[in-house]
């Protein structure tokens, strides 16, 4: 993240850029070999092999950087360009964390008729066109007019997305092993978030047009459109690794057949 953030700066085929994603990349290796290795690992490596906890944590991430991301961007471009104060952006703001509750008890009822991967990528899809329609904010732009549609669409994408993804992240877990599953699952969304953070303040830098209000309008409808772009990946994970309705979790089959043997 780190390597993201400095990267406009530094370039992107920079040493700095280049011995940081390789630093990281060796971390990530030594991580993995002291896990695999670990009689008691802080992250079990075989839950990951499981398609449904892989493919929902997945999601969950790329779902927690375009949300952090999103709302990074807004709270710059309301301040920044439009120039709301803290108090009355946060009052403007309000209608997204309110539609992802009603987003959120909605695909509850939802998963448990369908599954969880039609409400994933129906979540994502919301997150992903909502953030298109705020890719448009003009320099002079209105909360009613250039906002309040994308947040709109956005918060109940988020809200079912979130569910289906910590569902599907949990389907076929051992109930001893639900709590570190529940785990993960958290701080896939929460390093997602410092993830999409890393990659609109980057996106938004690089893409700037230039000095004064115009300039920066040019780079947040950039950062917006990069958060379109995390929604797209995760509906393309949602729909190539999460089951479908009425298919059984290979893992909890596999549980049984021992069981039974």
């Amino acid at each position: 993240m780190y390597a993201v953030v400095e990267a406009p700066r530094a370039g992107w085929l920079s040493a700095q850029t280049l011995g940081l994603f390789a630093v990281a990349g060796v971390l990530t290796l030594l991580f993995v070999r002291v896990e695999a290795r670990s009689a008691r690992p802080l992250v079990p490596l075989r839950l990951l092999r499981a398609r449904s906890v892989s493919g929902g944590n997945l999601v969950v991430f790329l779902l927690g950087s375009c949300a952090f991301g999103m709302s990074y961007t807004l709270s710059q471009y309301g301040q920044g360009v439009l120039g709301y104060s803290p108090l009355r952006f946060g009052l403007y703001n309000v209608v997204m964390p309110a539609t992802a509750v009603i987003g959120s008890y909605a695909g509850q009822a939802l998963v448990t008729r369908v599954g969880a991967r039609p409400v994933a990528a129906g979540g994502l899809a919301l997150v992903g066109v909502g953030s298109l329609l705020l890719a448009g904010v003009p320099v002079d732009g209105g909360f009613v007019r250039d906002l309040f549609p994308g947040l709109l669409l956005f918060g109940p994408g988020l809200g079912a997305c979130a569910v289906a993804g910590s569902i599907a992240a949990l389907t076929g877990v051992e109930e001893r092993e639900s709590g570190v599953a529940s785990g993960i699952n958290t701080a896939a969304f929460q390093i997602g978030g410092a993830f999409g953070v890393a990659v609109v303040t980057s996106v938004a830098v690089s893409y700037a047009g230039g000095p004064g209000l115009a300039g920066l309008t040019a780079g947040y409808r950039a950062a917006f459109t990069a958060c379109a772009v995390l929604a797209a990946l995760g509906l393309g994970c949602a729909l190539a690794l999460l089951r479908g309705p009425g298919r059984p979790a290979p893992d909890r089959v596999v549980t049984t057949r021992r069981a039974r043997s």
